[in-house]
């Protein structure tokens, strides 16, 4: 219950505390605002108590992102009316941040020319199966394109021969739109999402609104934005963009960032290695020790052990699938 988001890993600063910096040295963010669930809000405020209370929006469980950016869409409508919004993953570590601004410009630009919903997509590094990749129609010199498909988590094969094609982008996660625009396509899209969180929109900002909230929230469809709305809308670009980004949601990009011994080992907590190369080994909690072991990763948590080859990392996630699929959401 306390992720990677929130572990001093990268820089002695939690990865939320570097989003939240970069975001706010943007000339253009006028406000900041944090989508969490609600068990782990209190943790994130403490992290971030610069960010005002009313700026936290708190999702009564978890339901993907779909909910959550509607959620925030409905709010800020309330609030502001129409305006230009982007979506910023906690998980993300992102350098030559004067490109990251560059491309948040043109994302802006391009969302206001009309009604388009802009995705940012990371030049690829790699045949990687655990991220989902757009492709995008190159019919300009510039760096905004029109998004053909997505494809999710494709085949290492299917990866290769994106990587080689090079019409293909990481789908990173990150978008940008008009409020109006997004809730547009709520509608079209997610009905019952956009209906349910409608009917209590005149409640926000009011002592009654999480209470009603919790009532309508196990209605509302639990999918991601990606497959409830951008797979089928239309008017979708993406900025090709040219910052180096690492989705430190897996345990290999967090591995590949964080500082080796002469082995190749990263250790972190009550941690014994002997004859161990290249692994990474991390307590929360218990006493942990690996001996003659290699291109391993083991991470320990006071309730829960995960093990697995570095090879494999990206498999991790079909763990968390078994456990949801048989309630044991107590150990994610």
């Amino acid at each position: 219950q306390r992720p990677k988001q929130l572990l001093d890993l990268i820089n002695s600063k939690s990865l939320i505390i570097q989003t939240t910096r970069r975001l706010e040295k943007d000339a253009s963010c006028e406000g900041l605002y944090v989508v969490a669930s609600s068990d782990l809000t209190p943790q994130i405020r403490a992290e971030i108590p610069h960010v005002p209370e009313e700026n936290f929006f708190v999702e009564p469980s978890g339901r993907n992102t779909a909910p959550a950016i509607a959620l925030a869409a409905f709010i800020l409508h309330k609030r502001f009316g129409d305006g230009v919004m982007g979506v910023f993953p906690a998980d993300h570590l992102i350098r030559k941040e004067k490109q990251f601004y560059r491309a948040l410009n043109q994302a802006r630009k391009k969302a206001v020319e009309g009604h388009n919903l802009i995705t940012l997509g990371i030049q690829p590094t790699r045949p990687a199966t655990g991220y989902g990749y757009v492709q995008f129609d190159r019919d300009n010199d510039g760096d905004v394109h029109p998004v053909v498909c997505f494809t999710e988590k494709p085949d290492r094969e299917t990866a290769k021969q994106f990587l080689e094609g090079g019409e293909h982008l990481w789908n990173g996660g990150m978008f940008v739109w008009q409020v109006s625009t997004i809730l547009e396509n709520l509608k079209q899209h997610l009905p019952t999402t956009y209906k349910k969180l409608a009917s209590i929109e005149h409640l926000i900002d009011t002592p009654d609104f999480q209470a009603a909230l919790a009532k309508v929230w196990p209605d509302v469809d639990r999918i991601s934005i990606d497959y409830g709305v951008l797979e089928n809308a239309d008017s979708i670009y993406t900025v090709e963009t040219r910052f180096e980004w690492n989705d430190m949601g897996s345990w290999r990009t967090l591995y590949d960032e964080l500082h080796k011994d002469k082995a190749g080992n990263v250790t972190q907590g009550d941690v014994t290695i002997l004859d161990t190369r290249n692994s990474l080994v991390v307590s929360e909690g218990p006493y942990v020790a690996a001996v003659g072991v290699e291109d391993l990763i083991v991470v320990a948590t006071p309730d829960a052990v995960l093990v697995l080859p570095y090879s494999e990392s990206e498999r991790a996630q079909e763990i968390v699938q078994w456990l949801q699929s048989r309630k044991r959401e107590e150990l994610l």
